[in-house]
C-alpha cells in the first residue's frame, strides 16, 4: 500500500479517475439514456457514489485506501455485470454488441492500473492477474456459445488478453520501480535524520547546527537580514545528575527542548550544543527580539517543576547578534561570553552583548559585559 506520505499524486489520480468516469456517465446518460434496467440502476448509483468520493478526496476526509478499494472493486463490479446481463441476456442485446463489448473490455485496462495503486506492487499483481484469468475465462465461454461470434475468436482473444496482459506488466514493472525508490528515499531520509539529530531529545545535533550557523551567517550577510544566537546553560544540571541519577537529567533534558520548543518559532532552530547546553538560531530577527525570546524561554523553564522529572530546574542565557566583521568563530565566543557572565550574575537571567547589525537597532539596551564565571 502506497504510504500516506506519497498520497499527494495518488489522490490527484484517483480524483481524475472519479471525475472521468462521472463525466463519461453523465454524457452517456444525457446522449444515449438510460435504455435498460442496468443503466437505469447503475447510472444513478455512479453519479452519486462517485461525487461524493470527489468531494472526500478534495476535502481529505476520505482514507485514500478505501476510495482505492472502492473504485476498483465498483468498476470491476459494474464492468463484469455489463457483459453478464448481456451473455445472461437479462436486457436487449445492442445492436453493435461487438464493438460495445471491445469498450467494456477496454475499460478493464483501468480496472488492472487502478489496482496497483490501491493495493500495492505485491497485491496489486495478484488482484489484476485474479481479474485477468477471470475475465477471459468467461469470455472464452461466451464466445464458444456463439454470443460474440461476430467479432471473430482471432480479433477478440488474442489482440485484447495479449494488450491487457502487456499494461499489467508494464504497470507493474512501473509500481515497483516508485516502491524502490520510496523505500530508497525513506532510509536515505532516515540515515540523514540519524546523523544529524541528537538521539536523547529529538533537536538538531552539534553538527547540524554547525552547518546551519554557516548558512545562516552567509545568508544574513548577502541579504543584509540580521541574525541573532542564543545559548542556554541548565544550572546546576550536575547536582541534579548526582543526586537524582541520569535518568531523572535526561528527562529534564527532554522536558526542557519540549517547553523552549513551544516558545519558539517554526523559522528557529534549536539544537543541542553538548550535554545541557543548548544553541538557538534566530535567523531574520535583530538582537531586541532576540532578547525577548530568550527571556520568554527563560520563563518557559523556570516557571514550573519539570512534569516528568519533578525537580526545579531554571537556565542561564547568552544572546548575541551578527556583526559585519563577524565570522562563525567570533560568534560562539561571544554567545559564550554573555551566557557565562548570566551564569556569574546568579544564573536564571538572560544576558545579552550588543551586536547590532542595523544603526536602526542602535537605541537597544544591554546588560554590560562581565568576565565569565563558573556554572
Amino acid at each position: 500500500m502506497w504510504d500516506e506520505a506519497d498520497s499527494r499524486p495518488v489522490r490527484w489520480a484517483y480524483l481524475v479517475v472519479l471525475v472521468g468516469v462521472l463525466v463519461a456517465v453523465v454524457v452517456l446518460w444525457v446522449v444515449v439514456g438510460a435504455t435498460d434496467a442496468f443503466r437505469r440502476v447503475t447510472f444513478p448509483t455512479i453519479v452519486v457514489v462517485h461525487s461524493v468520493l470527489a468531494v472526500g478526496v478534495v476535502i481529505r476526509r476520505l482514507p485514500l485506501r478505501v476510495v482505492g478499494v472502492w473504485l476498483v472493486g465498483s468498476m470491476a463490479a459494474l464492468l463484469f455485470g455489463r457483459l453478464v446481463s448481456w451473455e445472461a441476456e437479462l436486457v436487449a442485446r445492442p445492436e453493435n454488441l461487438g464493438v460495445s463489448v471491445v469498450v467494456v473490455l477496454g475499460w478493464f485496462g483501468i480496472v488492472f492500473s487502478l489496482s496497483f495503486l490501491a493495493f500495492g506492487t505485491r497485491r496489486g499483481a495478484q488482484v489484476s492477474g485474479a481479474g485477468f484469468v477471470l475475465l477471459y475465462l468467461g469470455l472464452g465461454a461466451s464466445l464458444s456459445r456463439g454470443m460474440l461470434a461476430e467479432l471473430g475468436v482471432s480479433e477478440l482473444m488474442v489482440f485484447m488478453p495479449v494488450g491487457h496482459a502487456t499494461l499489467i506488466a508494464v504497470v507493474w514493472v512501473l509500481a515497483r520501480n516508485m516502491e524502490q525508490l520510496a523505500a530508497a528515499r525513506a532510509a536515505a531520509e532516515l540515515m540523514q535524520l540519524q546523523v544529524t539529530t541528537d538521539p536523547l531529545t529529538g533537536v538538531a545535533n552539534r553538527r547540524r547546527l554547525d552547518d546551519e550557523l554557516v548558512r545562516l551567517v552567509s545568508q544574513a550577510r548577502r541579504y543584509g537580514q540580521p541574525l541573532s544566537v542564543v545559548l542556554l546553560d541548565l544550572d546546576h544540571f550536575k547536582d541534579i545528575n548526582d543526586a537524582l541519577g541520569h535518568e531523572v537529567g535526561d528527562r529534564v533534558l527532554v522536558e526542557t527542548v519540549d517547553r523552549v520548543q513551544a516558545t519558539i518559532r517554526d523559522a528557529d532552530l534549536l539544537g543541542r550544543w553538548g550535554g545541557e547546553e543548548f544553541l538557538l538560531l534566530v535567523p531574520n530577527t535583530g538582537h531586541q527580539a532576540a532578547c525577548s525570546l530568550a527571556e520568554r524561554c527563560r520563563h518557559a523553564i523556570a516557571i514550573a517543576p519539570m512534569h516528568q522529572a519533578g525537580v526545579a530546574v531554571t537556565a542561564s542565557f547568552g544572546v548575541v547578534s551578527l556583526r559585519p566583521d563577524d565570522d562563525v568563530r567570533a560568534l560562539l565566543r561571544r554567545a559564550d561570553l554573555a551566557m557565562y557572565t548570566a551564569k556569574s550574575d546568579g544564573r536564571n537571567r538572560v544576558v545579552s552583548i550588543p551586536d547590532l547589525i542595523f544603526p536602526d537597532e542602535a537605541q537597544a539596551t544591554d546588560l554590560p559585559h562581565r568576565p565569565p564565571g563558573q556554572r
